[in-house]
């Protein structure tokens, strides 16, 4: 169970403060403004180095894109790896959850890599570091997909994932896409419960946001889908978690054939109907994707989870939010590099929200 109002301080009020403190870190609008003036990479560190970030990347000279990614998500995994040190159970365990989601992320590209015949050391540099374990590695002498599970996860930390349905006696069979959203739904139904089961504030506050993240799954994966002959109905409704807003029309959604048939299955869900109905927009060049329509109502989400006390989904909040920055980061070194100034303001605003 998760600590009530006169013991959360004790155990996690510490933690609390050093999260809140990382968020109130996060890049500015005006430092942002800033980043988006620059003209080549070396500006663009010259401006990192007077935020939060500082000298992160003082030891490097030739700069890329890449550099500046991996530096930032070393931030990151520090500021992580400190507050997970510090925890006790549960938060730690809570902890814990984020980082399967990583590591599910790092399996599945040594997945895709192993099928296209690429198995070799420099893949692991590719990995998100917050998804790195000590099974990792191994994974590369496996002969095929079934190996892997076989002989490595079966007792690896993301394990717990593959079994849940069943499914790993398909492995080399069945398409990235749909074991994705299988890793992915097992990941959240098993999540959802843990922070259920937590109650109170926790509760309160982590169990929406993963229906929110078990409805993206839904809608994503269904869009996805849509005319691919070999994922079926039956396929696609094995592939929705058991929560979120939208449970009860699954199996609508699922039957659904085109964007248009999805789209008018989703009226009574205003936000998604919304969400997917481009028609809105006459300017085509102002349309944005649906991932980008996703990522900003997230955003929402995780700015609200901030504000609240005495629950651990401030921690998954930051997290999600750092995340975003860093991809923020990455879009503008791109348009600086590849001198698409035009494009340069396109990142994800996470900064009015917090």
């Amino acid at each position: 169970m998760s600590r009530d109002m006169l013991t959360y301080n004790v155990h996690e009020g510490n933690l609390e403060a050093m999260v809140h403190g990382y968020r109130d870190a996060l890049l500015r609008v005006d430092e942002y403004n800033n980043l988006c003036q620059c003209d080549n990479l070396s500006d663009l560190k010259s401006q990192l180095q007077v935020t939060d970030y500082g000298n992160f990347l003082q030891q490097e000279s030739a700069l890329t894109t890449r550099i500046i990614v991996d530096k930032a998500q070393e931030v990151m995994v520090r500021q992580f790896r400190e507050m997970r040190a510090w925890s006790e159970p549960p938060l730690c365990d809570f902890m814990d959850f984020i980082s399967y989601e990583h590591m599910i992320s790092n399996v599945l590209k040594l997945i895709i890599a192993k099928r296209s015949g690429r198995s070799n050391l420099e893949l692991l540099t590719k990995c998100h570091p917050l998804g790195l374990f000590p099974e990792l590695p191994t994974l590369l002498a496996a002969t095929d997909v079934r190996e892997m599970f076989e002989v490595v996860l079966v007792d690896s930390p993301v394990g717990r994932f593959f079994s849940a349905d069943g499914f790993e006696r398909d492995l080399d069979e069945l398409s990235v896409e749909f074991i994705r959203g299988m890793l992915m739904k097992n990941y959240y139904q098993q999540f959802y419960d843990f922070c259920y089961e937590l109650g109170g504030e926790t509760r309160e506050v982590m169990c929406p946001l993963l229906d929110a993240e078990a409805d993206r799954l839904v809608l994503t994966f269904t869009l996805n889908t849509l005319g691919v002959r070999e994922i079926t109905p039956a396929d696609r409704r094995r592939v929705f978690p058991n929560l979120g807003s939208l449970v009860d029309i699954h199996d609508d959604i699922a039957e659904s054939e085109n964007d248009e048939q999805l789209r008018d299955r989703l009226r009574r869900f205003p936000t998604y109907y919304d969400l997917l109905d481009d028609s809105r927009s006459i300017d085509t060049s102002n349309k944005k994707s649906i991932e980008r329509r996703f990522v900003e109502l997230s955003v929402v989400l995780y700015s609200d989870a901030m504000t609240r006390q005495f629950q651990y989904g401030i921690f998954y909040a930051y997290v999600k939010l750092k995340e975003l920055e860093i991809s923020n980061l990455q879009w503008i070194s791109d348009c600086v590099v590849q001198q698409i100034r035009n494009r340069l303001h396109e990142y994800v605003n996470i900064v009015a929200q917090v």
